[in-house]
């Protein structure tokens, strides 16, 4: 950790200082100077960084591609909040980004347990102190205590483990074959990820947040259950967790159902994202070679498109004061340059060839394939559901006939820029 502390120090001030520049007037030096501080940050993680304790390269671990993730979409997070000043959304911002970061570059269960409940609170007052609603109240509560109750016997078993084997890091504890103790020991990450049955702050939480609140839950915030079930992945026994692989499956495929039911572009894109991470949570506790790949893949591209999907799920609100599919109709007509964005996020997120999703979903086929048949079937029916609302949500809120407007803003040279970078990620990762 004495490695790490010092270049993300510095790569900290530097963001924070950038933040407090005037916009306005000088944006073309405020771009270069955060984009040279965040990739100062990569490339001192990917030189210098090591997770000491496990002997492990870092820049090949999980945790480089989560931790990259972090620094791009909270790039793009800043480009897509208006007033850019050094106020209290600033200071959360940043602070949860920190949170983040050293999350992502813990070793042990006990720090990794620390950071990871400790993002819960910035992230629960930009809901609650910017989001559009009344309802973001109950919606932060809900986000709170789902993920806070779920996580209470994690610490009590990793104070347990850290007793018993004077250690929390997983290289060195043995594997358990109790049932009820393996799912106490990921019903946090499950319900972080979420999984069925614990996914109802999701949906509220991603409709009442600020859009650079929906795009860190969706991208960022999400993978941290899924890279806590990598991390207990030695822990478990795959024999004794059955039931929970038939939740996420079942809760996947009725998730795909409940989202071409949604009336609301948010609440569809935050079902789609569950649905998703039943993928992931299949894929996680199954853990082959190819498992391993599909899941890291699909936790990078969800990240990026999902978050490119609540970005522009953001600017139709902006132009039509709804998110209606009543309401936001006829989007191609009146925001042509934007709705080609809208078009390209939507298709990679149903995963159509060559997409980098599109490879995610064909390693899960292959991995489940190899181990069940019967799960297998389910994967393809939440595929098939997903391209059936991903073509749902682009018919419904890009053709048809709008309402006529007083007034309306075509789209500026940031939007673009913001809509772009979240797609190009996507294409450039097809050729690893």
């Amino acid at each position: 950790m004495s490695k790490m502390f010092f270049p993300l120090s510095f790569s900290f001030l530097g963001i924070f200082i950038s933040l407090s520049l005037d916009f306005s007037k000088s944006w073309s030096w405020y771009l270069l100077t955060l984009t040279m501080w965040v990739f100062l940050l990569m490339i001192f993680s990917w030189k210098t960084f090591s997770l000491n304790t496990l002997s492990l390269d870092f820049s090949k671990s999980w945790s480089w591609y989560l931790l990259t993730l972090t620094m791009w979409v909270f790039l793009l997070m800043i480009f897509s909040w208006k007033p850019f000043s050094l106020n209290m959304y600033t200071l959360l911002l940043v602070t949860l980004f920190s949170l983040l970061i050293l999350t992502f570059t813990s070793s042990s269960l006990i720090s990794f347990y620390i950071f990871f409940e400790s993002s819960l609170i910035p992230t629960m007052l930009l809901i609650m102190g910017w989001g559009y609603q009344p309802e973001r109240l109950p919606s932060s509560l809900y986000f709170l205590f789902y993920t806070l109750v779920a996580s209470l016997p994690l610490l009590f078993i990793i104070l347990g483990l850290n007793y018993e084997h004077e250690s929390s890091v997983t290289f060195f504890l043995p594997s358990v074959s109790d049932e009820t103790f393996q799912l106490f020991m990921v019903l946090a990450f499950l319900v972080k990820l979420p999984i069925y049955f614990g996914h109802i702050w999701l949906p509220k939480a991603h409709v009442e947040a600020p859009v650079t609140g929906s795009m860190v839950l969706a991208a960022i915030l999400l993978k941290l259950g899924g890279y806590g079930l990598y991390l207990v992945q030695p822990l478990i026994n795959e024999s004794e967790i059955n039931v929970i692989l038939i939740i996420s499956l079942l809760g996947g495929l009725y998730s795909s159902i409940l989202s071409l039911r949604q009336t609301d572009v948010k609440a569809l894109i935050a079902y789609s994202s569950v649905a998703h991470m039943s993928m992931v949570i299949l894929a996680m506790l199954l853990s082959n070679i190819y498992l391993n790949v599909s899941s890291i893949s699909m936790m990078i591209a969800h990240g990026v498109c999902s978050s490119g999907l609540f970005y522009m799920s953001y600017l139709i609100y902006t132009r039509l004061s709804s998110r209606s599919f009543l309401i936001t109709r006829g989007v191609l007509v009146l925001l042509p340059y934007l709705s080609l964005w809208w078009f390209l996020l939507i298709v990679f997120n149903m995963g159509v060839p060559p997409s980098f999703n599109f490879f995610a979903e064909l390693y899960s086929f292959i991995g489940v394939s190899s181990v069940n048949m019967l799960y297998m079937g389910f994967v393809g029916l939440i595929s098939f559901f997903s391209a059936c609302y991903c073509l749902y949500l682009y018919s419904s809120s890009s053709h048809g006939m709008n309402l006529p407007l007083l007034s309306f803003s075509e789209s500026s040279v940031l939007e673009l820029f913001v809509a772009s970078a979240h797609f190009l990620p996507l294409l450039l990762l097809i050729g690893l």
